[in-house]
Order: structure tokens, then C-alpha cells, then sequence
């Protein structure tokens, strides 16, 4: 006969062996997902340490190709534009590293620089005693109550004067000389003296004939470049083979079309101007350089590592009949 001693007993021993079961199968399985994820951990840590050295290897890559791209820039553009005139046009707030380099760039080939004209915010022609300031320096009238469709006129008239080249003997006040003094530009000399020119230019002279421009805007312009850039842009245009449009730009979604972007969008620009989209670089100046000196053929097109770029530098000019 079973009593209660017997059912205290059986009971004891069961909960003992559930127990033991639970903390002999707890340790067990503690221990192999311990060893799994520390095998994990050291696959990991591999393939981090792997793509490490990967990235090690790339970055020396990517730094032989830049140091490759700034030694061989100037063998490329060296004598290029022997005796072409060049005048190099910037938009305030740019970066101006890239600008310098480029006016270097067209030192090493040989231009007749004109040295570089720098639109100022004033060009926007913020408010009315601006926009007589502009007239003023244009020798216009103003109307009394000056229209946003005035202040545009205003500035289309000034873009289009400051492109007509100057006759040295003329007696006419220039009108880039009239918008510097006037605050609406700024102008810096030539980067060195060339070795086609006697001397640096002065305001006065500017713009000579057969002058060929090259034109910065984009990210950081203190004015935007459908006031200023774009337009200026435009009215060179009219005029086939006369410039090419840059701007420094950065590799992130639209980082390199602030600019040059539209005007490659833009199919009635196609046969008129050329556009390079890393000024930045070494590639981008000899590119630009390259650029202008294809103007003279005419050749055009868009270079750099943007949207819309068609090489990374100009192609080799073809060698005339034997």
C-alpha cells in the first residue's frame, strides 16, 4: 500500500531531476552559443581587418593617381595657348583654390592672361540704390520706380557691355573698368606674367579681341547663377567658340551639375561652349585649359565625372596632313 511518505519522496525526486536537468542543459547550451558567437566575432573581426587593409590599398592607389595627375598636369597643357588671350571670370564665394590653379594652369600654357574679374553680391541688385548704382556706372537713366523685369534689364545690359572687346585707343570709359569702381566686381592680375605679354593689362584694356573666357560658378556663389553666372553665360554664347563654363563640384547627388548642369541640359549650347565639372582637380584645370584651346578649332564638349560628362579630358588635338 503506497502511503505519504512514498509521495513526498517520488515528488523530492522528480523536482531534483528537473532541477539538475535544467542547470545541466543551461550550462551546456551557455557553452556552445558562447564558442558560436566567438567564432562569429573572429569572422568578423577578419573580414574588418581584411577590408582595412583593402581600404589601405586603395587610398595608396587613389594618392598615387592624384600625385600622377598633379605632376603630369602641366607636361599636358604646357604651351597649349601660347599667345591666345584668356580671361578668367568668377562668381564671389566660390572656392577660390581651384580658381588659383587654374590661372596657374594657364600660365604653364602660355596665354595671354588677362587675369580674372570677380562678380561681387552688389550684382544683385538687392535694392533700388543698387540698381542706380549700376545704371549710374552704365551711363543709363533709370526709371523712377525700378521693376524686378528693371533690375534684370539693368543687369543684362551690364553682362552684355563688358563682353565687347575694347579698342585700346578709344576714348570711351570701359565698362569693366565702370562696374569695378562702382563695387559690382572685383579683378585680380594675372597669376604670373606671361611669357607672350609685356606686361599685365590693365582694367581699361579688357576685354581684348579674340578673347577666350572661362567662367566659375556654382556652390557657395553669393550671387546665384541665374542672375549673374547663366546670363553672362548666355550672352558669350551668342557668340560660338568664345568660352568654357567650370565649377569645383563634390561626388554626392547633384554635388557636380550646381553650375554646368543646366547649360548641359541646354541642346542649343551643345555647339557653343564647353563645361568641365571638377575644377578641383588636376584633371579638371588641364581639362579646362585643353577645353579652351579646342575653341579655336571649334570643338566643344563636357568633361569631368559628373552627369553629363562625356571624358575626363579633351581629346588629343589631330595631327594636320602630312
Amino acid at each position: 500500500m503506497i502511503n505519504l511518505r512514498y509521495h513526498i519522496v517520488s515528488l523530492v525526486a522528480v523536482f531534483l531531476a528537473l532541477g539538475m536537468g535544467i542547470v545541466m542543459g543551461t550550462t551546456v547550451i551557455d557553452r556552445v552559443t558562447v564558442d558560436a558567437l566567438n567564432s562569429r566575432l573572429d569572422d568578423v573581426q577578419g573580414a574588418v581587418n581584411d577590408m582595412r587593409a583593402e581600404n589601405r590599398r586603395l587610398g595608396d592607389e587613389v594618392k598615387i593617381g592624384r600625385d600622377f595627375a598633379d605632376q603630369t598636369r602641366d607636361h599636358l597643357v604646357d604651351g597649349q595657348l601660347r599667345g591666345v588671350p584668356v580671361l578668367v571670370v568668377a562668381v564671389t564665394g566660390v572656392d577660390r583654390e581651384p580658381v588659383d590653379a587654374l590661372r596657374r594652369a594657364l600660365a604653364t600654357a602660355e596665354a595671354t592672361a588677362e587675369g580674372t574679374v570677380w562678380f561681387n553680391p552688389k550684382m544683385r541688385l538687392d535694392n533700388d540704390g543698387d540698381a542706380r548704382d549700376l545704371a549710374a556706372a552704365l551711363s543709363l537713366t533709370a526709371p523712377q520706380f525700378l521693376t524686378p523685369a528693371d533690375r534684370d534689364s539693368l543687369r543684362s545690359v551690364a553682362l552684355s557691355r563688358i563682353v565687347v572687346p575694347r579698342d585700346a585707343g578709344a576714348g570711351v570709359a570701359a565698362p569693366l573698368a565702370s562696374l569695378i569702381s562702382a563695387g559690382f566686381a572685383g579683378y585680380e592680375a594675372p597669376a604670373a606674367p606671361s611669357s607672350t605679354s609685356a606686361a599685365s593689362p590693365s582694367v581699361a584694356s579688357l576685354p581684348r579681341p579674340g578673347t577666350r573666357y572661362v567662367v566659375v560658378s556654382g556652390a557657395g556663389a553669393q550671387a546665384a547663377d541665374d542672375m549673374v553666372a547663366a546670363p553672362f553665360t548666355q550672352v558669350l554664347a551668342q557668340s560660338p567658340g568664345r568660352l568654357v563654363a567650370a565649377e569645383a563640384g563634390v561626388d554626392t547627388p547633384g554635388g557636380r551639375g550646381v553650375f554646368v548642369g543646366s547649360l548641359r541640359s541646354d541642346a542649343t549650347l551643345d555647339t557653343r561652349l564647353s563645361t568641365v565639372d571638377n575644377l578641383e582637380s588636376p584633371m579638371g584645370q588641364a581639362a579646362a585649359v585643353l577645353a579652351l584651346r579646342d575653341l579655336g578649332v571649334p570643338r566643344f564638349g563636357h568633361f569631368g565625372v559628373g552627369p553629363g560628362a562625356q571624358r575626363l579630358v579633351p581629346a588629343a588635338a589631330a595631327s594636320p596632313p602630312a
